[in-house]
Order: C-alpha cells, then structure tokens, then sequence
C-alpha cells in the first residue's frame, strides 16, 4: 500500500520517459524510473536526432503551444549539453527545407514564409544561396530553400545515455529489465505498479511513458489511446568526407525525406520505409517488437531515395547501398497529430505521457515537464495542457484502421486538396 512518502514512479525510459523523473526530481520528488529493458533502449536510440521548430510552418495542425515546447526542447539539450553529463553530439546546425520542382515551391515554402511563428532569422533560400549553406549541393537539383538558423542536432543515444547519468546523479532509482505487467490501485487511485515477476513497486503516483506499449497498461481501465503503432526506419551510409556543419535536411514534397550527417556520413529517411503495423493484422493487444526488422520498408527506402539524394548530394553517391546501416523503431502517432499528456480520467494519481508523433525527441524534454508538472501540482507552466489531455477522446479508442483514416493531412499543401475535393 503506498503512503505520501511513496515515491512517483515512471514506466518507460525513453526520452520522454527520462525527461518525466528529470522533472520530476526538480520538483522534489522521490523517483524510480522502470523499463522493460535497458534505460533509453527502445524507440529513442532509433532516432535521428534532429529538432526545430515545426510548429512554425511545417506541421500545419500545430500552434504555440508546441513551438514553445519545441522551443524547451532546444533549450533543454543546449544545457544538457553544457552540463558535462556526457556527449550528447550537440551542433546547432539550422533546418533547411528544400523543394526540387516548381509545384513543390509553390506549396511548400509559402507556409514558411508567412507563418506567424516564424522564428527570427529565417529566410528563404534560392538555390544558389541553398548551395552556399549546404556542403556538397547541387543548387540545379533544387528549385528553392528555406532556413530554419536555431534547429539544432544531437546524438539520440549519446543524449539518452547522458540524461541516464543526469538522473542517477539527481537520486533518481533506474530499475532496468524491470516489465510492469499493470497498475496497483484502491478506492479509485494508484497505489502502484506490478512488475511482470510479481513485485508491486508502491508509489504515491505514476506517469505512464511506454510509448506504443501504454495502451496495454491502460486497458484494464477502460481506457484507450487513440494510437497506432507505426514502424518508422532510417538508414546511414558509410563515412565519406561530409562535414559535420551540415544542416538538417527537410524535402516535403518526397515522401517527406529528411536528411542529415553521421560521422562523415549520412542518415535519412522517408515514408517508403514506414508501416502501420495493423497492417498485416496486428492489434493493440498485441505488444510490437522493442526493435523491428522490416527489410521489405528498408528496401522500399532505398529504391525511392537513393536517386533523389544521389542528385542532391553528388558526393553521397558512391556510399548509397553500400553496406548501409539500418536503423528501425516503432513510433506511436495520434489521432489528431498531438500529444496525450495528462490525468488519465478512470485512475486519480496516474497520468500518462505519450504520443510521440515521431518528434518525441524534439517534444520529450517539453512533454516531460508538463507531465511532471501536471503529476505533482495539477498545472503546468508551459504550453496549453488542454491540447494534450486525454479526456479530449473517448475512453474508447477506434481501430487503429480507423486512427489512420482520422488523421489529418501530413503536409498543408495536401490538406488544402484534400479541402478543395470534400
């Protein structure tokens, strides 16, 4: 039975996990953080690294609320960084997004343009001056650019390994390999987590951060995020001579490429290597693999984005399909494309923080403080709670067939069609 004095407990280490206790501990509290598995093990390592301000002209469906816990974000890994906690591969390098036809220029750089988040310092970019920030250009592959200066790039497994560290030094108890199998609870509030060996780990509260596992904690409680599991892949080349000020590479128009360096190399990505895992006949009761394989995505990649980053970047063509390395995690995307942060209705005492929307390296830092926040005192000091609480959806969740057909266009451009043709 869990007392005042019982400590908040976090399930899930990853990012948004590990920025939860950070939170948390500055807050006061007594914290133990668990993980199936190995602090910052899952879905973080997988990902690329690369943070900026969406919410100011890229996600179309975002407003200042994420572009200020964008903004934490950026804050958050620059003292991070300063703090000697570890590496965390920390360069401010700006995000450049790139369009390589006239239809896409017309589309894609607009929004940039007069967006009224824009952040100071932006500018949009012809090709020649594209060229000029961009090492290894070819400025005739591209039609126009557009500058981002603050968004920055880190190590996503270096960053997560230095925030374990920064933990353990604030007194926070990482209890790893440690599932939790369900939630402890009497007269209508938590008590507790159950671990999958038996042993229930009291606690005054809970946050649950297990990503595209969170719904299966939740279930008993009636409760369902409105989530499906998507298989998200990337792949990095061999070294060859690219200078680490290269700027993150956003291309909209195809298939929403990203691109940027890795230790002389590259890594990018693009839609050809996702998958909704229902596809296939998965279900929210069936649990995804920590790490996938889906050499059929990393296949599909390759064949659509190895010509396209041959003409953007000459230079990268003799290491494209050379012995690339893979990289494959499962991200969790919503219903509307925000976050799920906040009280969880059937349950006082538990809040949940999820929903990454494959940018929980970009949000954790942000999304952590307010579900520690939230946790502790019931508000937050940092963007709008109300577009993250859970209640906003029925407790109910439909198919993730069906999450898939609710969400909204990924781009403003497809939106807009979309519009026209209702």
């Amino acid at each position: 039975m869990s007392s005042p004095d019982s400590p908040t407990v976090v399930v899930g280490a990853g990012i948004i996990g590990l920025s939860t206790a950070w939170h948390l501990a500055d807050l006061g509290q007594r914290v133990v953080l668990v993980d199936s598995g190995p602090a910052a093990g899952g879905t973080t390592t997988a990902g690329a690294g690369f943070v900026g301000q969406w919410a100011a002209g890229y996600a179309w469906y975002w407003n200042e609320s994420e572009r200020d816990v964008e903004q934490y974000g950026i804050d958050f890994y620059r003292r991070l960084a300063e703090s000697g906690h570890g590496p965390t591969g920390y360069r401010r390098n700006g995000n450049v997004w790139l369009t390589v036809t006239e239809q896409g220029r017309t589309d894609h750089i607009p929004p940039f343009e007069d967006h009224p988040l824009r952040p100071a310092g932006a500018r949009t970019l012809t090709p020649a001056e594209a060229a000029e920030l961009v090492p290894g250009l070819d400025p005739s592959a591209v039609t126009a650019g557009f500058l981002h200066p603050d968004g920055i790039q880190i190590s996503a497994p270096d960053t997560a390994a230095a925030l374990v560290g920064a933990l353990r030094a604030k007194g926070v108890a990482i209890r790893e390999h440690t599932a939790v199998a369900g939630l402890e609870a009497r007269d209508g509030s938590v008590t507790g987590v159950r671990t999958a060996g038996g042993e229930v780990i009291d606690a005054a509260r809970v946050v649950l951060a297990a990503g595209s596992w969170t719904n299966a904690l939740l279930a008993p409680l009636g409760r369902e995020l409105p989530t499906v599991r998507v298989v998200a892949s990337r792949l990095v080349t061999k070294p060859f001579g690219l200078p680490g000020t290269l700027p993150t590479l956003m291309l909209p128009e195809l298939e929403g490429l990203w691109i940027r360096e890795h230790r002389g190399g590259l890594t990018y990505g693009a839609g050809s290597g996702y998958e909704a895992l229902h596809v296939g006949g998965a279900d929210r009761g069936a649990d995804p693999a920590r790490r996938p394989v889906r050499t059929d995505l990393l296949d599909a990649m390759r064949t659509s984005v190895h010509p396209i980053v041959a003409r953007l970047l000459p230079a990268a063509a003799g290491v494209l399909g050379a012995d690339e390395t893979p990289t494959q995690g499962v991200v969790s995307m919503t219903a509307d494309r925000n976050f799920i942060v906040g009280p969880v209705p059937e349950l006082a005492g538990l809040v949940v923080a999820g929903g990454d929307n494959e940018s929980g390296v970009t949000h954790g830092p942000g999304l952590g403080r307010i579900a520690a926040e939230l946790s502790v005192t019931g508000t937050t000091t940092l963007g709008d709670p109300s577009r993250y609480d859970p209640a906003r959806f029925p407790a109910r969740a439909p198919s993730e067939a069906d999450v898939v057909a609710m969400m909204p266009a990924r781009r403003e451009a497809d939106a807009r069609r979309a519009g026209a043709t209702a």
